[in-house]
Order: C-alpha cells, then structure tokens, then sequence
C-alpha cells in the first residue's frame, strides 16, 4: 500500500527523474532550510536594524497596510547599522549565501526546478535564491550560466516563465546596474511614494523577449520608457 502511495505521489511531479515520497520530503526539508539561512542576517541588513521588535512592527504594517505603507513607516524610523555591524553581518551572510547555491544548483542539475506542489510556501524560495549570488562571483558569468540553465528548465515547463524573467531582471538592473529585458521589475519611488511600473529601453524588443519564454506581452500601463 505505501509503494503505490509512493508511486502516485512521484508521477504528480515532472521532474527530471523519478522522485519517490520519502525523497521528496527531504527535498522540501532542504529547501525550507535553505529558506531560514536566505534571511538568517539578510532582514538585519535591508532593514537597518537587529532589533526584532522592530522588525516585526515592520512586518506587521506590510500586513494590514502594505507594501508602500510599510516602506513609508520605515523610512519615517531612519534605521541604520554601525558600519562594523553591517560588515560583519554581510560576512555571515555571504557564507549562508554560498552554500544555499551549492545545495540548490545540486538539486537543480538533478532534479530540476522543483514544482511548488512539493514545496508549498517555500516554492519562490529557488528564485529569491538566485537573486543572491554569492559575492565573490563573477556577475555576468553567473548571470550567462544561470540563463542558460533556467531558460531549459522553463522550456520544460518545471519553472515558470515569469521566474525566470524576474530572475533575469533583477540581476540586470540591482547588480549589474543594466536595463531590464522582460519589464518584470516595478521601482518603488521614494518621492512619490508609490510604487512604479518597469522601466525598458525598447518595447518591441522585451514584447519579443517576453514572448519567446511564453509571456504575454506589455500593454499600455505595464511598463515606462526610459528617457521619457
């Protein structure tokens, strides 16, 4: 009875190989795992302050109010770590970092990208992962390689396409300082106080891109032109 329980459990995942329940509750293990040590230091770091009343305060005006409420209610604190501190919190998370995309690219090369009906909550988490590239890599390496990796796991149809767009973006315009492709990443405006819709260079050209990993394209409204 467990092994045919376990057979049916495994054909619902389109994954590489075939993935038996027991084994597949060890990968969901790890990836929660991986999730605890992303923000083990990193909430300290974007927020200023390693004060976790604080910080829940914070959270707790996400949920009732927002993302710009919140990000208007921390600005109003003016939260910021002694240089020391950060440092030494940015060397923690760093080795955290490396060995969250030791494991991951080890799953990924095995297994694939890994279906959310298996990881529940956590199934974003393989992205945010690859949002933080350890620090000593080279970013347009990384960036090439993960391309080329992902863009078959999309083609596969295991992770989805707006993944991978948001993936590509982010690297493209948070650290290596280059325009966006897929028009997947809004800004927030600390000026205005709200958030904005993407910036691109050229619509014809990211409604290509979009449209060639399975995305629809941007309309009126969705994106905003650089230089306008």
């Amino acid at each position: 009875m467990c092994l045919s329980c376990s057979s049916v459990f495994a054909q619902s995942y389109d994954l590489k190989r075939v993935v038996e329940a027991d084994e597949a509750e060890r990968l969901k293990m790890i990836v929660d795992e991986i999730a605890q040590k992303d923000q083990l230091y990193r909430s300290y770091l974007q927020r200023g302050t390693t004060d976790d009343a604080v910080l829940a305060r914070i959270d707790s005006v996400y949920e009732e109010a927002g993302f710009e409420a919140m990000m208007a209610y921390e600005r109003s604190l003016n939260l910021e770590l002694d240089p020391s501190v950060r440092d030494s919190l940015w060397k923690l998370q760093q080795m955290e970092d490396l060995g969250n995309h030791m494991k991951l690219r080890g799953i990924f090369d095995a297994y694939g990208y890994l279906p959310e009906e298996m990881l529940g909550k956590n199934f974003t988490m393989q992205m945010v992962v690859l949002l933080h590239p350890p620090a000593d890599w080279n970013i347009d390496q990384y960036l090439e390689e993960y391309s080329e990796l992902l863009i078959k796991e999309v083609k596969a149809g295991r992770m989805p396409a707006k993944a991978y767009a948001t993936f590509f973006d982010n690297i493209r315009i948070k650290i290596l300082g280059e325009p966006q492709l897929y028009g997947t990443n809004q800004v927030y405006s600390r000026s205005q106080g709200k958030v904005l819709p993407p910036e691109i260079v050229d619509l014809e050209k990211s409604n290509a891109a979009r449209m060639a990993i399975g995305l629809e394209p941007l309309t009126e409204g969705e994106y905003r032109l650089m230089g306008e």
